[in-house]
Order: structure tokens, then C-alpha cells, then sequence
């Protein structure tokens, strides 16, 4: 499954990773099930995010799944060019 990710920060200075997929978001949420030492922020009509938790977590969700990370140039680029698939 291809997943593209984003990196922020939250308001709280914690680091986040906004992920989306060709496949869905529900596709991409049932796919990335090993979580352990991040918040998972989902919900109908928005992508899902990744809040670390402990150093390193986002990291090791990166490398397990093979996340492709973008800058938001790219980012944006993808996120038009995959128009409605990414909400399914």
C-alpha cells in the first residue's frame, strides 16, 4: 500500500504526521495498526494524524510502513492529484 505522510507540530510542540493514501483513509487507518507510543487522531472526513508520544515513534511508523514523507509542496501536489480517492 502506498502512504504519503506530512510532518507538523501541534500547538503543544509535539510532532505530528498527517498520512493519506490512494487506497483511502479508512484503508490507510486498517493498514498501520502498529501504533505503539503514538496518539491516532482519525474521524470521518478528515486524514488521519499521528501524535507522538516518545521520541522516535514517528520514525519507527515511517520504516514499518514504508511512509513516503513529503514536504507540503509535494504534499500539496499529491493530495490534488488523488482528488477524492484519498477521502474513501
Amino acid at each position: 500500500m502506498k502512504i504519503y505522510g506530512l510532518f507538523g507540530v501541534t500547538h503543544g510542540a509535539a510532532h505530528v504526521l498527517t498520512v493519506m493514501s490512494p487506497d483511502g483513509v479508512r484503508a490507510a487507518l486498517d493498514h498501520m495498526t502498529r501504533t505503539e507510543d503514538l496518539i491516532v487522531n482519525s474521524g470521518e472526513g478528515r486524514l488521519t494524524q499521528y501524535l507522538e508520544k516518545r521520541d522516535g515513534a514517528l520514525q519507527r511508523l515511517i520504516d514499518t510502513y514504508d511512509v513516503e514523507v513529503l514536504t507540503k509542496t509535494q504534499w500539496d501536489r499529491h493530495k490534488q492529484a488523488l482528488s477524492d480517492d484519498i477521502w474513501q
